[in-house]
């Protein structure tokens, strides 16, 4: 039926389906030393629209301006993005300079006399000073809170997108690689094709890029989960810890417990220290965020032209592309070689079906299952129309009348059939892999339904933080001139 003097051409084809794969998914697996070489300057001249938005002093270079566009590898990128969230680790290190000088004084002021009765004005101003800022704390908390909750939820969102992105990525690879091993574990096919050794060669490289991807995609996404649960535990813990304080603080300062009461508002100093910093790191976030969803926009417009296309290379599609049609071509001929055989034996044997063609006729050789006729079969189903017709009697070499296919013939034909079928089930994702359309749909939905949300639960993170902070800050520097006033005179 075509197959056993096929066995070169169906092996061929893999090679071809497997150079498709290797380039089609190479990009997304640049090395460090690739980057570096793609930016020698650490990412300082580029021709993005996003280069102006990444204009930001960096750290890591005497604060000069770092104008590289979006580059999630670049170092300098990072740091420069991680230093616009200066304003609150600048005021929290004020902030906790001053802590320390109020400690001390704290201190040298206890070793020499004891705090009298206040003036009863200062005390019912104080009081309710403090009940107006702790409902604020109270509010600003409770946004906080949430916004850090609904920040983390919609980045973890994001997070599972792109790691199924990658498992759909590697699947066809490994769809690839299995069909090539079911061929490789075929003795007839290893002494017949010549190029069997660059099939085995193939099918190994195509293994470790597979595994090469998903460790890198795991191993990035294993230290977003687990920066994104620190932060967002490192968030709850503080605000709440720095509620019951305040709450504590003002309980105790109306019924006169100075003593424990000034120890409060040395831990509320730090919290504060906390809170600021927090507001640093949330500001960071939502710069972050929104030079995400800037290089995701980029990225949906011109794939060639984007910053991302250092992390997910898309530039070299033409040529991959040129080769998947190769590969169309290939699979129409051999189909097609299959269907003129039935048509020579359906005269003798009408149960035989024809074969269905998913390619369209040359030179397009468009993909296009849904053009088969009804009474088509696919070829992975050819072997059970040729049962019937395969000897079963192999072991003692006796046919029953109308058996005349030998039972390795028919293993054959199983084995290359449902390779063949192997390939085409996977040959719309290996497009979307050529031509980045698995990657930019996944892209695009996280800009159409994730970027928004993203931006805005970070923004609502950074100021609430930010407001907290200040209310906190009026709040602590209130009890702690309150607890200086000079006592009454007996």
């Amino acid at each position: 039926m075509g197959f056993r003097g096929g066995k070169g051409e169906v092996a061929s084809l893999l090679c071809f389906v497997a150079v498709v794969v290797l380039r089609g998914v190479g990009a997304p697996v640049v090395g460090d030393e690739e980057q570096e070489r793609a930016s020698p300057e650490a990412g300082k001249v580029s021709s993005s629209p996003l280069a102006p938005r990444t204009e930001r002093a960096d750290p890591l270079d005497g604060l000069e301006k770092y104008t590289g566009g979006f580059n999630i590898t670049n170092k300098h990128y990072l740091s420069s993005t991680i230093f616009t969230g200066k304003y609150g680790y600048f005021i929290a290190i004020l902030w906790l300079l001053c802590g320390l000088f109020y400690a001390s004084r704290l201190i040298i002021s206890s070793c020499f006399y004891n705090v009298g009765e206040r003036e009863k004005q200062i005390v019912i101003f104080m009081t309710y000073l403090s009940s107006l800022l702790l409902f604020l704390v109270i509010i600003a908390s409770a946004v906080a809170l949430q916004g850090s909750s609904k920040f983390k939820s919609r980045a973890m969102m994001i997070r599972n997108i792109v790691v199924e992105t990658t498992n759909n990525a590697s699947g066809t690879i490994y769809t690839v690689t299995e069909a090539i091993e079911s061929l490789q574990n075929d003795a007839q096919i290893r002494q017949d094709v010549e190029g069997f050794s660059l099939l085995k060669m193939t099918s190994k490289k195509l293994n470790d890029k597979a595994s090469n991807i998903k460790g890198k995609v795991e191993s990035t996404m294993n230290w977003v989960s687990k920066g994104l649960n620190l932060v967002n535990a490192v968030t709850v813990i503080t605000v709440t810890l720095n509620l019951v304080s305040t709450i504590s603080l003002l309980v105790l300062g109306i019924i006169r417990f100075h003593q424990t009461s000034q120890i409060l508002i040395i831990i509320c100093w730090l919290l504060t220290f906390s809170l600021w910093v927090l507001f640093g790191l949330y500001y960071f976030f939502g710069i972050f965020a929104g030079d995400i969803c800037m290089a995701l926009d980029e990225f949906s417009q011109n794939p060639e032209q984007s910053t991302l296309n250092t992390v997910f290379a898309c530039s070299d599609r033409n040529s991959s592309q040129a080769i998947l049609h190769d590969v169309g071509e290939r699979i129409y001929d051999l189909i097609q070689q299959v269907n003129s055989n039935i048509t020579l034996l359906r005269s003798s044997f009408s149960e035989l079906e024809y074969i269905c063609n998913p390619f369209s006729s040359p030179p397009e050789f468009d993909y296009q299952p849904e053009s088969c006729s009804s009474d088509s079969i696919r070829i992975g189903d050819l072997p059970k129309i040729i049962e019937k017709f395969t000897c079963s009697g192999a072991s003692t070499g006796v046919c029953r009348p109308g058996q005349f296919i030998p039972a390795r013939i028919y293993n054959e034909v199983e084995l290359y059939t449902n390779s063949i079928q192997d390939i085409l089930d996977c040959y719309p994702v290996m497009k979307s892999l050529v031509d980045c359309q698995l990657l930019k749909d996944s892209l695009s939905q996280v800009l159409l339904h994730h970027c928004s949300p993203l931006k805005r639960y970070a923004s609502t993170s950074w100021a609430s933080m930010a407001a907290l902070s200040t209310i906190m800050a009026v709040l602590v520097l209130t009890w702690a001139s309150g607890f200086h006033q000079k006592p009454i005179e007996d």
